[in-house]
This record gives structure tokens, sequence and C-alpha cells, in this order.
């Protein structure tokens, strides 16, 4: 949680100085988001921890999302697709610090609803680089590719 507050106040900072231009995304329409996907192949991905299961790793703190990982440490490298279409809001290499980066996609749903997608323990390559916030990514479009973070490598969908 301190690391995203650091980034969205550093990302404050650099936009105050007019080194990272502010985009009003509200106004920002990548239309809507008719269904919605698994992350990653589910005919070779795990589940490995779910939603709101108790965390030993984290103390006993309830896990805040689902993790995706091939076992024996295989997903690293491996592309992670946006779930459905929509608007990147987040988009940074270090956004969790040592446990690499982070994108988040707003979805509109066809009833108007809105809801977000955060992706995590992303990493950019030569082939997958982040995408833009403000852009526009489509259902399957690859926006990252695992990182090598601990225990194993995986993707953190919330």
């Amino acid at each position: 949680m301190v690391r995203i507050v650091l980034a969205i106040l550093s990302g404050l900072v650099l936009t105050t100085l007019g080194i990272v231009p502010a985009m009003n995304l509200a106004q920002v329409d990548c239309g809507t988001a008719d269904s919605l996907i698994y992350p990653v192949d589910m005919t070779r991905y795990t589940l490995m921890q779910g939603f709101s299961v108790p965390s030993p790793r984290h103390h006993g703190r309830y896990h805040t999302g689902e993790d995706y990982s091939i076992p024996g440490g295989a997903a690293l490298g491996e592309p992670v697709a946006a779930i459905g279409r929509g608007v990147v809001t987040y988009s940074y290499s270090l956004g969790w610090g040592r446990d690499a980066g982070v994108v988040v996609v707003r979805h509109t749903l066809p009833d108007g609803t809105q809801i977000l997608s955060q992706y995590g323990h992303l990493t950019a390559t030569d082939d997958i680089p982040f995408p833009t916030i403000g852009s526009c990514v489509e259902q399957g479009q690859i926006i990252g590719a695992i990182a090598d973070v601990r225990p194993a490598p995986h993707v953190h969908l919330e």
C-alpha cells in the first residue's frame, strides 16, 4: 500500500512539475467491455492463491487478488493479457518496487458500470512494452510479461 501511495505521489509531483502531462482519463472512451477473460491461458496455468484467503506469506492478512502461475517457475517472461477492452489508468514498471510492475485498466461494462482490473508482478521486455497511461487496450491484448518475483514467477490479478 505504501508503495502505491508513493507511486501516486511521485506521479503527482512529476505532473505538477510539467515532466509528465496531466490526463483527464474520465474523458477517454475505449468502448465497452462486452466480456471478460482470464489474463493467461488457463489450460497451462494454475490458480496458486485465491482471493480473500489468509496468506501465511503476508502474516495472515487476506490476499487481495488471485495469483496464477505455471508450476516449476515456467511462467517467467510469459505474456499477460488485458481481461477486457478498457483504458489504461496506471502503468509503471516499478509499481510494486521489488515485486515488479503494475498495470491498471478501467473497463466500462454494457450497463455503464465501471470496474478496474489490476495486474501485478509484471515486467516489460523488448517485445512486450507496458501500455501507456490513457491508451486503449483490447481484450486479449498483451500488456506485460510475468516478472521474476517471489516466491515464484506469477501474475497477480485484482
